[in-house]
């Protein structure tokens, strides 16, 4: 039978088409494009989360520390102190620690002497920030598994002292700690010597705590440590002339103390700075002693940060003709007798 002339036609299939390899290049180079430029929003974006997160630690420090002068008789949080006798004072920052070195298994003492520590121990121990108790570690100082493959408890209590590069080695959840900053160091102090401690028991951190939380460092200026012979002196708030502009804590890549002198602050020299300027911009944050908190970019010299005349009352150095004028904040000669200028 013929098919009419106006009925439908017959369907015919057509084989489906593949993508070219032009094509497909084409879509790979465009994937990889977007993937170039998310990435670096990616990191921007986590890098200011990691600010943030740094910026409210270290107002959480500024918190504990108000409330360590609320209770002790309007002292100034001390950035060492040192309770070895015939000093001896309250409290069991610092603890002591069981060592056999002679056994195939011991636990590492705690970074520092016993009873002689930082402010950090000290706000880790008054305001009960957590009880650890460090593993067992073999002669190798790696961690001892029982049969189940847990770790096995070791000796050191770790709930007046705060955790240390020990303990950063072998629990990286320790980053969540507020008296570090958020950001891990990525090239701490003496980085090219592995054996380095932190300050202030060593030299400046060393390349064993790269990617370990960053250092929030107290100014030495406010050091409870007694020269020889002599007693230890705690600072009334009352007698810091500029609060509101001193700087007590800061961003360091060195460790937990940094000395008042005009070397750590050299912020354009990175073999003596011990500053770390880790976070967006290349800036630090600062804890000032009045318990706010501001960020600064980098800037050259001490006499930047505070003038001359506050680095060396006596005799100021002279300013150069392109030195920018002083941002205002203070790290020396904090005490209200020792600075009747401006």
């Amino acid at each position: 039978m013929e098919q009419p002339l106006n009925g439908p036609k017959p369907v015919m299939s057509k084989a489906s088409r593949a993508f070219t390899l032009v094509e497909l290049i084409a879509v790979i180079a465009i994937i990889s494009l977007l993937i170039a430029l998310l990435l670096p929003a990616l990191r921007i974006a986590r890098l200011n989360s990691q600010w943030a997160a740094s910026q409210n630690n270290m107002r959480q420090v500024g918190t504990l520390m108000q409330g360590y002068t609320s209770d002790n008789r309007d002292t100034v949080l001390p950035s060492q102190f040192d309770h070895r006798p015939p000093l001896l004072y309250k409290g069991a920052m610092r603890a002591p620690t069981k060592l056999t070195p002679d056994s195939a298994l011991f636990v590492p003492p705690p970074i520092g002497l016993p009873l002689v520590g930082t402010w950090a121990d000290i706000l880790h121990s008054t305001a009960n920030l957590g009880t650890f108790m460090m593993p067992l570690l073999d002669g190798n100082g790696d961690t001892v598994l029982d049969g189940n493959g847990e770790p096995m408890p070791g000796t050191y209590n770790y709930r007046h002292d705060s955790p240390d590069r020990v303990v950063y080695r072998e629990y990286g959840g320790f980053e969540k700690n507020i008296l570090r900053s958020s950001i891990p160091m990525d090239h701490p102090h003496n980085w090219q010597d592995p054996a380095t401690e932190a300050t202030p028991w060593g030299t400046g951190a060393g390349a064993r705590e790269v990617d370990h939380p960053g250092y929030f460092a107290a100014n030495n200026f406010f050091t409870a440590r007694p020269p020889t012979g002599q007693l230890a002196r705690y600072w009334p708030s009352s007698q810091i002339r500029f609060p509101s502009a001193s700087i007590y804590l800061i961003d360091s890549r060195a460790g937990e103390t940094i000395d008042p002198l005009p070397d750590p602050w050299m912020g354009s020299d990175r073999t003596l700075c011990q500053v770390d300027f880790r976070n967006p911009g290349g800036s630090c944050i600062i804890l000032c002693l009045d318990g706010h908190v501001q960020t600064e970019v980098r800037w050259d010299k001490i006499e930047d940060l505070q003038g001359g005349y506050y680095t060396a009352p006596t005799q100021p150095p002279a300013p150069l003709p392109n030195d920018p004028d002083p941002r205002g904040l203070r790290v020396s000669n904090l005490d209200r007798s020792d600075n009747p200028g401006p």
